[in-house]
């Protein structure tokens, strides 16, 4: 599969429970660093909060990798129900930040993790989902009077061209899905009567 799923846009959503607040952020992400970014931006915005809990998801299949923090809360009833609900949602590439004001009431174990859970799932709902595709980006250079016929079988597999160099030979630097990309090869291959050369490395659609 070369489908997966990430945030559409940065939400914040708040939600009151036994006095306490339970303010939710979210945003999608493209690194760690952008992760420790939005954590950096929310706890300086609440800089007076109890807690500043999170999780988050980056990348997919083996290649996945998550993060999460309880934020001073008993370990396992913040960041783990957090992360669960970005899981749950199955989005990667998003980061979820939730803030807590404590109101004098304990909420216990079970009541914490969902009251976080509650949190997250609610801002992760408001932020949308996206389809986005893993991509193979393929490097294609061929004899200039064959433009013709390749300009249409990249039209076909709908391709995105990110580069190109028209020289003695035309080189294109183009993007196509990871599924798409060995019958795209074997088309090329045929059209051209095998004179082209084409390098690959796959790469997530951000």
């Amino acid at each position: 599969m070369d489908v997966y799923y990430t945030l559409k846009k940065r939400a914040c959503q708040e939600i009151k429970i036994k006095g306490s607040r339970f303010i939710g952020y979210t945003r999608s992400i493209d690194s760690r660093d952008e992760a420790e970014a939005f954590v950096s931006e929310i706890s300086k915005k609440h800089n007076d909060a109890t807690h500043i809990c999170y999780a988050y998801r980056l990348g997919v299949g083996n290649d996945s990798i998550f993060q999460s923090r309880d934020g001073g809360e008993p370990s396992g009833t913040a960041g783990k129900p957090i992360l669960n609900s970005i899981n749950g949602r199955e989005l990667t590439d998003v980061i979820c930040v939730v803030v807590r004001y404590f109101g004098g009431i304990k909420l216990g174990i079970g009541g914490l993790a969902r009251a976080y859970r509650e949190c997250a799932g609610k801002v992760l709902d408001k932020g949308g989902t996206i389809e986005r595709f893993i991509t193979s980006t393929l490097r294609i250079i061929f004899h200039y009077d064959l433009t013709g016929p390749m300009m249409n079988l990249i039209s076909r597999y709908q391709c995105q061209i990110e580069k190109t160099v028209y020289g003695e030979k035309t080189e294109l630097l183009l993007q196509i899905r990871q599924s798409r990309a060995d019958i795209f090869e074997r088309d090329a291959l045929n059209i051209t009567n095998g004179q082209i050369t084409i390098l690959r490395e796959e790469i997530l659609d951000h």
